[in-house]
């Protein structure tokens, strides 16, 4: 869907509506250089292509501007270059229609939206279909095919030396790039684990201002339901009453779906619950200092470990994250090259070093210090997951990154405890 700028009518004499933080990427799109516009919230159900006058006025949107003033700015920083009031009042419309500004029509649009997550049954598999197959014969031949091939953990065969494990960091990169990682921390899962109860800790892409985001939905996945533990929940509802705040960012986050769609076929037909959790970004509460400093981030932290306790349940974490997202893709203005990988992963060891460890306060740090330069998406769910393991000593299964299409690399690792 490409918007055109072919609305109108929008009434000019109040401030613009502000652009929508959305991750957007140059393109080429029928031989011209457009950008696409990716949502995170899943709003937008279709992918949003904007050519470049339109992506310029989109742009310079921040709720400070009526149209004369944005003419005006076009005019200044393109030297001169004059759109007409109405072809701008028609961008401005067709942006808007699109859910591409934080308008009135939007927030109707998130109303309707999360009220029907909030009535629906379940959650779906959104991404069934998309990243794996949606047959669940396919999908256990993909999986299967994951765990035996080159880089794989190999198939699971039954069993279960050394001791239990209470907890796996796998990525959340999809299947076709890093299925391979997955494999060893689930294989660890399939051969020792026999939990009760999984507790996913996910990464909320949208950055909602929850720090840590549950539902009460179950995970549908081809394989069968990853059944939520509503008891569990209940509990901790009634010691973080907030915890369902922002409950519709799990509606269209990928990371927690691809941890029960493997769980689903590591444990097959054994019977367990999961507590799927998004994690924000906590830095929003505590900046470069350490999460044990924001008092809501300890207050969720406290109340779940509290809830743990309570159950008697055998549990096993499953942090479901991706490191380091560097290149042109994501901000740096750097080359993408041997330079650049090299410095990511030797970042990045630094930062497993404290996994390994058991080491939260210095996994942050790790990450923080130099104010997050490799933008390690799974910060807050490896901090989350680090704390509520306690002094548990982790052992490094692999480590490894793909190419992002649009240019940047993403890493990722699988971890036991």
């Amino acid at each position: 869907m490409v918007v055109q700028g072919k609305g109108g009518g929008y009434d000019a004499s109040m401030n613009l509506p502000r652009l929508r933080p959305l991750d957007v990427v140059p393109v080429e799109h029928e031989g011209k250089t457009m950008f696409r516009a990716r949502d995170n919230e899943g709003i937008i159900e279709q992918e949003v292509v904007l050519p470049p006058v339109v992506f310029v006025v989109w742009s310079m949107l921040d709720g400070s501007v009526g149209l004369a003033d944005l003419q005006d700015r076009i005019a200044e920083r393109f030297k001169g270059t004059k759109i007409p009031l109405q072809d701008l009042e028609n961008i401005v419309r067709d942006l808007d229609e699109h859910f591409l500004l934080e308008s009135d029509r939007l927030a109707e649009r998130r109303r309707e939206i999360a009220d029907a997550y909030r009535n629906a049954p379940h959650r779906p598999p959104k991404f069934a279909g998309l990243s794996y197959s949606k047959s669940p014969v396919q999908l256990s031949i993909e999986l299967d095919g994951y765990f035996k091939g080159e880089k794989g953990a190999g198939l699971p065969d039954g069993s279960a030396a050394g001791e239990e494990v209470r907890g796996v960091i796998a990525p959340h990169i999809d299947f076709p790039r890093g299925g391979w990682c997955y494999t060893h921390a689930y294989r660890e899962i399939a051969q020792r684990s026999r939990a009760d109860l999984y507790l996913i800790l996910g990464v909320a892409h949208a950055s909602p201002p929850n720090p840590m985001v549950v539902t009460s939905k179950s995970y549908h996945t081809p394989l069968g339901p990853a059944e939520t533990d509503r008891d569990f929940v209940d509990a901790l509802a009634k010691r973080f009453p907030r915890c369902f705040d922002d409950e519709v960012v799990h509606r269209n986050e990928h990371s927690a779906e691809f941890q029960a769609v493997f769980l689903r076929h590591a444990r097959r037909d054994a019977p367990f619950t999961v507590v799927p959790i998004l994690c924000s970004a906590f830095e929003m509460y505590c900046g470069p200092e350490s999460p044990s400093s924001a008092p809501r981030v300890e207050e969720f932290l406290q109340a779940l470990r509290e809830t743990l306790e309570a159950s008697g349940k055998k549990t096993c974490i499953v942090a479901g994250v991706d490191y380091a997202h560097v290149g042109p893709r994501f901000g740096d203005k750097v080359d993408l090259d041997q330079k650049l990988v090299d410095w990511m992963t030797a970042e990045d060891r630094k930062s497993l070093d404290r996994i390994r460890e058991g080491d939260a306060e210095g996994f942050w740090q790790s990450v923080v210090a130099d104010g997050n330069r490799r933008h390690v998406c799974g910060l807050s769910a490896t901090y989350a997951a680090l704390r509520l393991l306690g002094p548990a000593k982790g052992g490094l299964l692999q480590y490894g990154y793909a190419p992002d299409p649009a240019g940047g690399i993403v890493s990722f690792a699988a971890a036991a405890f």
